[in-house]
């Protein structure tokens, strides 16, 4: 493997515990552990854009919380459920013993059947806490389980076994606790990963701080990126609107088109060539690496534009700003 591939599997591997994200972490890692220590039964809700970082969170929380054997029967304290799209109401407890590992019964059973089975499966794992990764794929256009229906079958699960439920997904998530009254009134206050906004000076640091980490990396195996850390900061909102996770996409596609070159400096031509490769998360009219000098309007716009088509609201004022 070439040095540029090996760059690139380092960034691919490579986990920025940016503040955003380490907030969030601490606090629902103290919601397992209150779980886990016989708390009463508790619902979060965690909502983000894609590339926020939601699926390097819960990848983090499990790897905190892994399964273990006592007296050879496994123990799954936390356990992660994805929510594939247009699921159905069978499908439910279905995806929950696919996520433990147990054989699935024969079709056509009944949801009913299907969910006390679920039930006793849980029992025997010890599970204390269920996060339902996806959760949004519940209220798109075409589901097949009425979200009201959906809030009901969680708020069961819940109940039947003091569990603390953790639904994980995009920003239209919320449109399930406002289709069921009882279940958003068990549930906790939205916690939200949102994208870095620039206008605040600390968010601003911390943002230039993820993408120092990755122009680092690149430095030290030989192909130092040619633009000062405070242009590279500007154009990768262009391109991110904030998402770490974007970064991370452009960083990896910078490394892939290096193959086959001599270590040397990493030009604004390169960055550019890199940045059309990829899906900008920012504005149609500021697109990223295309000129040199980025303005304060390009940046903002960027940002709105995540959050406008994330359903996301923009803060009235922004503290700390310079």
């Amino acid at each position: 493997m070439n040095t540029a591939m090996k760059l690139k599997k380092k960034i691919e591997s490579c986990e920025l515990p940016h503040p955003h994200f380490a907030d969030l972490n601490r606090a629902l890692q103290l919601r397992i552990s209150d779980a886990c220590d016989g708390a009463e039964s508790r619902i979060e809700w965690v909502v983000g854009p894609s590339r926020a970082g939601k699926s390097m969170m819960i990848r983090t929380l499990a790897r905190a919380n892994p399964e273990i054997k006592v007296d050879g029967k496994r123990r799954v304290p936390v356990l992660v459920v994805p929510i594939p799209p247009n699921i159905s109401p069978v499908l439910m407890p279905a995806s929950v013993l696919m996520a433990l590992q147990v054989p699935i019964p024969r079709l056509g059973l009944t949801s009913g059947v299907m969910f006390n089975r679920m039930v006793d499966q849980l029992r025997l794992a010890q599970t204390r806490v269920i996060i339902f990764e996806e959760a949004s794929h519940l209220v798109e256009a075409g589901a097949r389980v009425p979200p009201r229906a959906a809030g009901d079958w969680f708020k069961s699960t819940a109940d039947n076994l003091n569990l603390t439920l953790i639904l994980v997904g995009v920003p239209r998530l919320q449109k399930l606790f406002e289709s069921n009254e009882q279940f958003r009134l068990r549930a906790s206050a939205k916690r939200e990963l949102r994208p870095y906004d620039i206008r605040d000076f600390s968010q601003k640091m911390a943002f230039g701080a993820c993408v120092g980490t990755y122009a680092d990396m690149f430095e030290q195996d030989g192909w130092p990126i040619d633009l000062s850390l405070d242009d590279l900061v500007d154009q990768l909102y262009l391109l991110s609107g904030g998402l770490v996770g974007v970064v991370s996409r452009f960083m990896q596609e910078l490394a892939s088109q290096l193959r086959g070159r001599a270590q040397g400096p990493v030009t604004f031509e390169d960055c550019r060539m890199a940045a059309a490769t990829i899906e900008s998360a920012g504005h149609l009219d500021y697109p990223a690496f295309t000129t040199q000098n980025v303005s304060s309007t390009a940046l903002a716009s960027a940002h709105g534009c995540v959050m406008e088509s994330n359903l996301m609201s923009l803060p009235q004022t922004i503290e700390g700003g310079q």
